[in-house]
């Protein structure tokens, strides 16, 4: 494992909550024998068509860093998963398809970050008729169907969320407005996108963080297994973007 590792960040609240990329991510890949450069271009509430836009204020940071002297390996997109489950996919598909071409024409490897439902009583669910299963399904599906049209690998952090939700009263992995993660949902979300860029088992990582020692193997193996077990998305919420502009 000689080689150093340049890996791109985009995203929003989702991906730079508890610092993950660098406080987290980078420290599952260093403690296990990786060498990585990680860097990060977020912006709260931000979509991935804002990311795609080179007249974005962050959109123009994308095109900067794309087209840089600096090449990456992986760039991981992460969209805004509120406007994802409750509106038309198609903006969302076409930010995918825009800068995963600019992704593989520097040579790099796009990977979707595929986020999770709001913890139940998030106050967006009043408004927009969602639970914490149908969000989690709805973004699955919409990755999925993206990541299967363009061949991008999907990190399904959502799923090892709800995992964890729906078995484990004990663990908390929301932040108080039960939408953001806690620094136990960051670690989630970073060892399941360790897990699936490096394939490597993460209840092998060592790294611990703040997480309590008795909960570390807990999401370690839920990461492991939203990574490496089949699963099957409801019939009710099965999607496709072919054909959708």
């Amino acid at each position: 494992m000689e080689s150093t590792y340049s890996i791109l960040f985009i995203g929003n609240s989702a991906t730079y909550y508890n610092n993950m990329p660098n406080d987290i991510f980078e420290k599952f890949a260093v403690t296990s024998g990786y060498q990585v450069e990680v860097d990060s271009i977020t912006q709260g509430g931000w979509t991935l068509a804002q990311f795609a836009n080179p007249t974005d204020a962050f959109g123009a940071k994308v095109e900067e860093a794309l087209t840089g002297e600096k090449k990456y390996d992986y760039v991981i997109l992460q969209g805004n998963g509120s406007l994802l489950a409750t509106g038309d996919p198609a903006q969302f598909y076409r930010a995918v398809r825009n800068l995963s071409q600019r992704i593989r024409a520097t040579g790099a490897r796009p990977v979707l970050y595929a986020t999770w439902g709001h913890k139940t009583g998030s106050p967006s669910f009043s408004t927009n008729g969602l639970t914490n299963e149908s969000m989690t399904w709805k973004l699955a599906a919409a990755y999925q169907a993206i990541g299967d049209e363009l061949d991008i690998p999907v990190a399904y952090v959502g799923l090892a969320f709800y995992d964890i939700y729906t078995t484990r009263d004990d663990i908390n992995l929301y932040a108080s407005d039960k939408a953001h993660p806690s620094y136990e949902g960051s670690y989630l979300a970073a060892a399941t996108l360790f897990a699936k860029i490096f394939v490597v088992d993460p209840v092998d990582l060592s790294f611990t963080g703040t997480v309590p020692p008795r909960i570390a193997p807990v999401l370690l193996e839920a990461a492991g297994k939203a990574v490496f077990e089949p699963f099957e998305i409801p019939d009710q919420y099965k999607t496709s973007s072919e054909g959708i502009e």
